[in-house]
């Protein structure tokens, strides 16, 4: 059975909405949709079908035909990612976004990026978004307000810092579902970090003998934990 194609909706779910020029272009000229087509419509709230009412050079309107709540994950899992080069960045978000994260921070560190801009910022929430849609989640992953690693205070019940070289490879066992990890930036994170880190509460853990390239590192044990909160 053929999938629905799937656009994403910032508005209040009405009986007919309008979509942005971006999911009208999307609809349009990628997923090849016209009128009298169904499609999907996911919200922050509901995931709905409806049909096109009008394709028109203007936009793209959807009359509603039913939806329901979306549904949302059990589990709390939020990722401190240190802010790398844009083209890896936007990779670890898409990433993230797809492996269920449910929230993600990025933070400035000493070896990080020492800053984001609100284009940056807006750009990371729309590839959280797109990502949700393309392997079908229904809950996007929250890209929250960027920290200084020296203010971050982990909200996570256990809080996991992947660390390359604590002697002996240890792997968390996850119990909780409220679930934060920390992903540092390329060449790690400097002693005073780590120690802050430790001392704000988090534990580290080193599952290989292998020192990964942050996107890497991130990719990998994100899996790791949506391994283990699915198990």
């Amino acid at each position: 059975m053929r999938r629905l194609r799937r656009v994403y909706f910032d508005g209040e779910l009405l009986p007919v909405i309008e979509l942005d020029e971006n999911q009208s272009r999307k609809l349009k000229t990628v997923l090849r949709a016209e009128q009298g087509d169904i499609v999907e419509v996911l919200t922050s709230e509901y995931l709905a079908e409806g049909e096109i009412y009008i394709a028109g050079k203007r936009g793209v309107q959807v009359r509603i035909l039913k939806s329901r709540p979306v549904i949302k994950p059990d589990y709390k899992f939020t990722a401190y990612q240190c802010i790398a080069k844009r083209e890896y960045m936007d990779f670890i978000i898409e990433k993230y976004s797809e492996l269920g994260v449910t929230d993600i921070v990025p933070v400035i560190s000493s070896r990080s990026l020492d800053s984001l801009k609100s284009s940056a910022y807006e750009r990371y929430v729309q590839i959280a978004k797109e990502a949700a849609m393309q392997c079908e989640r229904e809950v996007v992953a929250n890209i929250l307000p960027v920290q200084k690693i020296e203010r971050l205070k982990p909200i996570g019940e256990e809080n996991i810092l992947f660390h390359e070289r604590l002697g002996e490879n240890s792997m968390p066992k996850i119990i909780s579902r409220n679930v934060s990890m920390i992903i540092g930036p390329e060449g790690g994170f400097t002693d005073k970090e780590y120690n802050y880190l430790i001392n704000a509460g988090f534990k580290p853990y080193t599952p290989i003998d292998t020192i990964l390239k942050a996107e890497t590192a991130a990719v990998l044990f994100a899996g790791m934990i949506r391994l283990s909160l699915n198990g």
